[in-house]
Parts: structure tokens; C-alpha cells; sequence
């Protein structure tokens, strides 16, 4: 974490040596070869000579200044017409004698390339003694007067790039953020702070030459800690603010990319030509909200009352959601419209055991059996079933039949969790050995597994552990 800390210090340092560079060389009246602030972007488009530029526009003013931003639009828009905007963040403030940021190669040439694109785009003063107070102020202009600059202020994307990325993150990832963002590129900068939203779309891009080891190693877990909708772009070898400094053809791609990202978020979604699918969005649901399903796949009962897909999909559900009572009819329903329909009888023994009716447990299993088509996948799903009930001995046994049909790591794993929560820590350790063998882990689950808590003090136990990877 320190050499990260040391190299984001760098780059804040680089920012200061931008403006540091103006104050030298100012006054000169000459074009200097090397001026950092004079490039632009690495990609262009020819449209860009037709857009529409209105600098110095005051979104800010009160007793502590005066801030401005600079509007780039497309052509030809019509009184009324809106479109998307896409704000290029300025979250480190003007430094005195320099010029202002917004008038950077950088921050002239993505807005009008956004413009070009069919976008507004719009770069920014900011006052670096109230960064957020600068930010804030910006979208509530926008929220009152962007109608008069065609800027559709539901639709806004946003770009903050190297030492930006950090106050900046701030605000997007607060509850004060303007409710109109819905996209954020972040290009070469430091990790914001948890938590992320959930409803903010992110693009963030690493540059190889920001990419320290160690730096950006926790982004990826808070990203799934959070559910956030993070897309994360390694810039292969990139350097620090590739964006204006790396012409060459993959530099112009990830612009393309962030373009695109834009647009995703930003453009109406094209409609299919089909209608809407009940039986589409149950299958996504089972899959997601489960508990949601249910009410879907009951419309879909109601409509296809006799289809034994359809009762089946529904009674899984219900007996999935706790709901094995009213699983229980349903699945009876299956078995008269098809009498040998094993997967009914096996979830209704799986019921049966729950009721703890093992008597008519066992005649259902009996039934399934005479089909000729209990297999060993019924029997690891009735093993599961049993296992999740605390039905131990029984989950055991009906996993053991499903091994002798065809091993698998998944089930002679949860056959060792059977053992261990009853107690046979020869047994849980034998089945335990054999999934590893065949490659069950990862490690850090077995180890979390309160199921082997009984054989964690076992010297065999820790010996396969030792060996896992």
C-alpha cells in the first residue's frame, strides 16, 4: 500500500508540475515542444470542426468568485431538442497564473469530440478551496438552466481522470450526487472508498504505469461486495494519461471503448420486435429472486394449467421458498398427469422427510425406482434435500447411492458434510479426501464450511488442508 501511496503522490505531483510548467513558461510568446497542457486527445473525429462552442458560461457566483464552463454541442440542434451530457469533472481546482483547466488540450478536445458524437459536452472551472461545493453547484445549474443549453439533465455521463478520480469519487459515490448521472469514467486514478453504488454504472481504466503491485488489488472484492455495476479496463501498456500522451492505435481503442460505454448508458436501449415474455422473465427470476418467480410462474399455471414443465418450475419454486405445504398438491398433480415422472416423486419424498413421514418417503423412492429412471442425479438432488432438512443419516445414505453410479467431487463433498454434522469423522474424512482428489475447493470454502466443524481439530483434516491450494 505505501509504494501505491507513493506513486498516486506522484501523480498529483505530475498535475502540479502541469501548472508549475505554465508558470515558467508564460509571457514568453512562445509554443513550447514539450507543454503537457497543448495535447489533446489521441483520437478525433471530422465532425468536430462543426461544433457548436460557447466558452464562460458562469454556473457559480457568490462573494467567494466567479466559476465558468465552456459548452460544446452539435449542430444543427432544434429550439426544443435535448440530448445526453457528458461533464468532464474538474476536482482539483484553477491554480493562480496558469491556465484554467477547462482550457487544457485535454479538456477542449474530449468535449468536442463528445459533441461531435451527438452529445454536449461540458469542461469546468473549479475553485480548489471547495471542491465539492464547485461540483455541487455545476449540477444544480444544469438542474435549473441546462434545458436552455439542450442538455437532457436525466441523461448526464461523467469523466474525471488521474488526481480528478479522488474528490470527484466523493461526490459520485455520495448520497448528494445529482440523481441525472447515470454513467462515470474514471481514467487513471486512485481506488475511491466504498461503498459503491448499486445504480451507477462505472467504467475504470488502469494505466500499466499506475498498476503498482498491491495498488488495486481490494477494487475487484468491493466491487461483488457491493453488487456494483463496475466495468474494470486494464490499459496494457499504458502510461499516466495515455488519454492525451499515447498515440497509438490501442490509446485510441480505450477512447473508443469509453465512447461506447457512454452511448450504452446514455442511448435509448433499441426495442426487440417481439413481445414481452412471461416465461422468459420467470426463468431469470429463478435465477435471481426466486422468491419473485413464484407469483410469475403462477400466471403461467393459470395459463397452462396441464403442462407438467410449467407445475413443475412452480412446485420447485415453492418448495425452494419454504413453501413445501403448497409445493405438496402440486407435485401431486404432476404424478396424475404423468404417473412416471420421477422428479415429483423424488421432491415429494424430500417433503415427506421434512414432515418426517419417512414411511411415505421411502414409497415414493420405491416408486421412483420401479420407473427404471432414478439415476444417480436424483439421488444427490434428494441427498441435498435431506442435507438442507438436518436429515443427516438419510442425506448420507441416498448420497453413497448416488456415488456408486458415477462419483463426482461436488457429492462426495457434501456426502463428508453429511458425516461430519452426525459425527462419523472416519467416514467425513474418507469422502472429504476423495473430493479433493478430484479437485473440489476452492480452499478458503472448505475452511468455512461450518458443516466439517466437527473433524477441523483432526490431524487428517489438516493434512488435506496443508495440501489444498
Amino acid at each position: 500500500m505505501k509504494k501505491f501511496l507513493v506513486k498516486m503522490r506522484f501523480v498529483t505531483i505530475l498535475a502540479l508540475m502541469f501548472f508549475s510548467f505554465y508558470g515558467k513558461s508564460q509571457g514568453t510568446g512562445k509554443t513550447e515542444p514539450l507543454d503537457p497542457l497543448s495535447f489533446g486527445l489521441v483520437l478525433d473525429d471530422p465532425s468536430m470542426k462543426n461544433v457548436v462552442i460557447k466558452k464562460d458560461v458562469t454556473y457559480l457566483k457568490d462573494d467567494k468568485g466567479e466559476l465558468k464552463i465552456d459548452l460544446y454541442s452539435p449542430p444543427g440542434l432544434k429550439v426544443n431538442e435535448k440530448r445526453p451530457a457528458i461533464i468532464f469533472l474538474n476536482a482539483i481546482g484553477e491554480n493562480e497564473g496558469a491556465p484554467r483547466v477547462k482550457s487544457w488540450g485535454i479538456y477542449t478536445t474530449w468535449p468536442q469530440l463528445m459533441a461531435a458524437k451527438g452529445y454536449v459536452g461540458i469542461s469546468m472551472e473549479a475553485d480548489g478551496q471547495r471542491i465539492q461545493e464547485s461540483i455541487s453547484g455545476l449540477f444544480n445549474f444544469l438542474d435549473k438552466d441546462g434545458s436552455q443549453f439542450h442538455i437532457d439533465t436525466n441523461k448526464l455521463g461523467v469523466y474525471a481522470a488521474s488526481s480528478n478520480v479522488s474528490q470527484a469519487s466523493v461526490y459520485l459515490m455520495s448520497e448528494k450526487v445529482y440523481k441525472g448521472i447515470k454513467a462515470a469514467v474514471l481514467y487513471y486514478g486512485s481506488v475511491p472508498e466504498g461503498p459503491f453504488r448499486k445504480d451507477l454504472p462505472v467504467l475504470f481504466v488502469i494505466s500499466e504505469g499506475d498498476a503498482v503491485r498491491g495498488g488495486y488489488t481490494g477494487l475487484w472484492n468491493e466491487v461483488l461486495k457491493n453488487n456494483a455495476p463496475w466495468t474494470v479496463k486494464m490499459g496494457t501498456g499504458m502510461p499516466h494519461a495515455f488519454d492525451a500522451f499515447s498515440d497509438n492505435d490501442n490509446a485510441r481503442k480505450i477512447v473508443k471503448e469509453t465512447v461506447s460505454f457512454w452511448k450504452d448508458e446514455l442511448d435509448p436501449v433499441p426495442q426487440p420486435s417481439f413481445p414481452n415474455s412471461t416465461m422468459r422473465n420467470s426463468l431469470g427470476l429463478l435465477r435471481m429472486y426466486p422468491a419473485q418467480a413464484i407469483d410469475s410462474l403462477k400466471l403461467l399455471v393459470d395459463r397452462y394449467p396441464d403442462n407438467t414443465r410449467v407445475l413443475i418450475m412452480y412446485a420447485e419454486s415453492l418448495k425452494q421458498n419454504g413453501k413445501s405445504n403448497d409445493a405438496k398438491p402440486v407435485y401431486q398433480k404432476i404424478l396424475k398427469l404423468d404417473p412416471n415422472n420421477v422428479g415429483a416423486m423424488v421432491s415429494l419424498a424430500a417433503i415427506s422427510y421434512g414432515e418426517n413421514n419417512d414411511a411415505e418417503a421411502e414409497k415414493f423412492i420405491e416408486q421412483a425406482k420401479a420407473t427404471g429412471k432414478m439415476n444417480q442425479n436424483y439421488y444427490g438432488d434428494l441427498g441435498f434435500s435431506l442435507l438442507t432438512l438436518g436429515r443427516d443419516k438419510e442425506a448420507a445414505k441416498y448420497y453413497e447411492m448416488s456415488l456408486e453410479n458415477k462419483p463426482n467431487a461436488h457429492n462426495y463433498y457434501n456426502l463428508a458434510c453429511a458425516y461430519a454434522k452426525f459425527g462419523d469423522k472416519e467416514h467425513a474424512i474418507v469422502a472429504l479426501q476423495k473430493a479433493m482428489e478430484m479437485g473440489y475447493g476452492p480452499k478458503s470454502f472448505i475452511e468455512q464450511d461450518p458443516d466439517l466443524n466437527s473433524i477441523r481439530t483432526d490431524e487428517r483434516y489438516k493434512a488435506l488442508i496443508a495440501k489444498a491450494k
